[in-house]
């Protein structure tokens, strides 16, 4: 009987080619994986003979597949400004990609009781300046 890649093994190795293939369609058309990077399948077939004559035969088959496609994102930071806290979103993104940072204390401290509501002129839940009365014509204002 003639030694042909479908016979070496028992069908063994054309098992493991098919495997192989099978590895690489499927690393190609992974959505996540580089798009342009070149897959590979080796084949090695090693013979080493031996003193009786006959002939050890070792196979297998390597794949080469590409990685994972480099994907890019920006992460907004920003400090809280009642709490101090630091926290980064993905841009575009509600929700907290990353969890709080430790408190950074003021540079200053705030001696005098704080002012809360209308009397401070902005809402302290959320930031919202009131209104302090009609606007100011900046072209007037010059010196």
């Amino acid at each position: 009987m003639a030694i042909t890649f479908d016979s070496i093994g028992n069908g063994d190795l054309a098992a493991k080619f098919r495997n192989a293939l099978g590895v690489i369609g499927r690393n190609i058309v992974d959505p996540n994986m580089e798009l342009d990077a070149a897959r590979e399948i080796t084949v090695g077939i090693k013979f080493k003979p031996n003193e009786s004559g006959a002939i050890e035969v070792t196979y297998g088959i390597k794949t080469k597949l590409a990685g994972p496609a480099k994907a890019k994102t920006t992460f907004l930071i920003g400090q809280d400004a009642r709490t101090g806290r630091i926290e980064m979103t993905e841009h575009r993104n509600g929700r907290p990609q990353v969890a709080a940072y430790e408190v950074i204390p003021a540079a200053q401290e705030v001696t005098e009781p704080e002012r809360v509501g209308a009397e401070a002129g902005f809402d302290p839940e959320t930031g919202e300046i009131y209104e302090t009365g009609k606007p100011i014509d900046l072209r007037k204002q010059r010196a």
